[in-house]
C-alpha cells in the first residue's frame, strides 16, 4: 500500500503496502485551515524561511499522463485503513503504529517542526508525533489526497472515520478514552498541507520552511520513485528539509512491485533492505533503528499488493 504519489508518476510507496496506500502522500493542494484557527495555507510560509519540506516525488516532470492525479482515488485507498475490518490493514497498521508510539513516546523524539512527506489522505502516521512536536506540516503530490486530508482536518461531512485507529493509538499510550482529545490535538498541530514532489530538488517549492527537527515518510518512496537512482535522488532531496542532527523516520514495504487502489493498478519500486541502508548512509545518515516484519500468512493471498516485508527505520542526519 503506498499512499499517494509523492513522486511523480510511477511508483506509489510500494503499495500503500497498504496504508497510506500504505500511505502515499504526494499532493495536489488545497489550503487547509487549523481547527479553530485561521486558514492553513497550502503553498505559503509556515515559519521563518528555511527549506521546502515534503519530498514527494523527486524526479523531473514527465510528459506522460499523470496517472496519480488522474487515477488515484483517496476514498478507495482509505479502504486499506479500516482497522479490524481488513486483515492487511490490521497487519500494517499494528506494525507501524506500535513503532510510531515507541519512537515518539516521552523520552523519544521531540521538537518544534515535523514535516510529513507524502502524507496521502491519511493521519495514522502523525497520531503519536502530535504529542511531542509543536508544529506539523503535511504534504502530498495529488490534489485529491490533500483535499481529502483537509476534509478530516476541518471536520467536514463525509470525512473518513479515523476513530478506530485513534483509539488504538491511545490504547498503546495507556488511555483509550482520550481519543477525541488526541484528534483535536492533531488538528491544531497540523498548520499546513502542502503540495510536494520528492523527485524535485526542492520538493515543497514554492513553499519555504525552516529546516525541520524531524521528517516522517510512510509508504511513499516505493510509490513515488520509478528507479533506484530516482530513489537515491529523492532521499537526497528530502534531506535538505532536515536540520543537521535531525531525524528521518521512514516506513514502508520491501519487495513490492505494485498495489491496487480500487480497480486501478499502480507500479511500485521493489525496495530492499541493503539498498535502502546504503543509500541513506551514502548521504550522511546514521541508522539508529531498523525494525522489520514478514508479511503474515493470512494476507499472502490478498492480491491487492505483493510486498514481502514491512520496515520501520529511524536515522539521524550527520552534518
Amino acid at each position: 500500500m503506498a499512499k499517494g504519489r509523492g513522486v511523480q508518476e510511477t511508483s506509489f510507496i510500494g503499495f500503500m503496502a497498504f496504508i497510506q496506500v500504505f500511505g502515499l502522500r504526494g499532493g495536489g493542494g488545497t489550503e487547509p485551515k487549523c481547527h479553530q484557527e485561521g486558514p492553513r495555507q497550502s503553498d505559503q510560509l509556515l515559519l521563518p524561511p528555511g527549506q521546502s519540506p515534503l519530498p514527494s516525488m523527486a524526479l523531473q516532470e514527465s510528459k506522460k499522463p499523470d496517472v496519480y492525479q488522474t487515477n488515484f482515488e483517496p476514498t478507495s485507498y482509505l479502504e486499506y485503513f479500516k482497522l479490524d475490518q481488513d486483515p492487511m490493514a490490521k497487519e500494517v497498521l499494528h506494525f507501524l503504529l506500535k513503532h510510531y508510539n515507541a519512537t515518539f513516546k516521552p523520552g523519544g523524539l521531540k521538537g518544534k517542526l515535523l514535516i510529513d512527506i507524502g502524507s496521502g489522505p491519511t493521519i495514522y502516521q502523525l497520531l503519536s508525533a502530535c504529542e511531542t512536536f509543536e508544529v506539523i506540516v503535511a504534504s502530498d503530490y495529488t490534489d485529491k489526497n490533500r483535499q481529502e486530508l483537509e476534509k478530516w482536518l476541518k471536520k467536514e461531512p463525509g470525512a473518513f472515520d479515523w476513530s478506530p485507529v485513534v483509539k488504538y493509538v491511545c490504547e498503546l499510550e495507556g488511555n483509550r478514552d482520550r481519543w477525541a482529545e488526541k484528534e483535536e490535538r492533531l488538528r491544531k498541530a497540523v498548520r499546513q498541507v502542502l503540495k510536494c514532489d520528492i523527485l524535485k530538488e526542492r520538493p515543497l517549492e514554492p513553499a519555504v520552511l525552516p529546516p525541520a527537527n524531524c521528517l516522517i515518510s510512510s509508504l511513499c518512496l516505493e510509490a513515488a520513485c520509478p528507479t533506484l537512482g530516482a530513489c537515491r535522488d529523492a532521499l537526497r532531496h528530502i534531506k535538505t528539509l532536515l536540520q543537521p542532527r535531525g531525524h528521518l523516520v521512514l516506513s514502508g514495504t520491501f519487495g513490492s512491485t505494485f498495489y491496487m487502489v480500487g480497480d486501478k493498478w499502480f507500479p511500485t519500486l521493489p525496495l530492499e533492505e541493503k539498498f535502502l541502508l546504503e543509500a541513506l548512509q551514502e548521504i550522511g545518515f546514521t541508522i539508529e533503528k531498523l525494525e522489520k516484519a514478514p508479511r503474515a500468512a493470512e494476507t499472502l493471498l490478498d492480491n491487492r499488493s505483493d510486498y514481502t516485508r514491512m520496515f520501520f527505520l529511524v536515522a539521524r542526519r550527520g552534518d
